[in-house]
């Protein structure tokens, strides 16, 4: 018997030696692959550093290349920003607002106009009041002073929802209504003054897109506005 059990381990145990064998043969494969995937992604990677690097040379070469390009392109900029500063304080000095209530920005090929809640209606409410009818018809005086090719009306809001029992129920809809419906009296006071209706666009983001984050009174104060972007007609004079 014991002989017969000797037999059967002598036979047995090169079969187990080989599948330890094959099993560890296959983690080491497995082991390898793995390592020969993560070499790829890093040299994948190091190859797309690479060639950012070598675009952000290529810009840097080229500004450092054309001082002149660089100086016309600061005077553009000075000129623009001087226009706006102008444009700024003479339809804040004509509507007697405070600074800050209304805000000219830069954007391609034209100029946008900031103008706070505050200036415009009051809390709750789409109507305009009186100063901001003020505001309204100098912001139309630049408009109309040159050519234009579209207008775009921007109501915003802060994000504190709508509580009052008589505001919630003329605009159920919360902020983003009454932003709308600001824009639309905002666009319909230019209209009735001589801006082209088929050149204004409304629209209604309520607390969608702040600028500034709304932590606090003041904050909340910049984003309650309409925004009122001009593109300008560069090629009508050519016409």
């Amino acid at each position: 018997m014991k002989n017969v059990l000797r037999c059967s381990l002598l036979l047995v145990l090169p079969i187990l030696a080989s599948c330890v064998a094959q099993t560890r043969y296959d983690e080491a494969l497995a082991e390898v692959k793995y390592f020969q995937r993560q070499y790829q992604d890093l040299a994948a990677f190091h190859g797309e550093l690479e060639a950012e690097n070598e675009r952000l040379r290529g810009e840097l070469a080229l500004y450092q290349g054309k001082t002149p390009i660089e100086a016309a392109a600061t005077e553009e900029i000075d000129a623009r920003l001087e226009r706006l500063r102008q444009m700024t304080e003479n339809i804040g000095t004509a509507a007697g607002v405070a600074p800050g209530d209304v805000e000219f920005v830069d954007v391609v090929g034209g100029y946008g106009v900031r103008v706070t809640d505050a200036v415009l209606f009051d809390s709750g409410s789409d109507q305009i009041k009186p100063e901001g009818r003020n505001v309204l018809q100098q912001v139309l005086k630049q408009i109309t002073s040159g050519p234009y090719q579209r207008v775009w009306v921007r109501g915003h809001t802060d994000n504190d929802p709508v509580k009052k029992p008589e505001t919630v129920q003329r605009f159920p809809h919360g902020n983003l209504q009454l932003s709308a419906a600001r824009a639309i009296e905002v666009a319909a006071f230019l209209r009735s003054n001589g801006l082209q209706e088929d050149k204004l666009v409304v629209a209604g983001f309520g607390p969608s897109q702040p600028v500034a984050p709304n932590k606090d009174a003041e904050s909340k104060r910049r984003n309650r506005r309409v925004e009122i972007y001009v593109l300008e007609d560069e090629n009508a004079a050519q016409r």
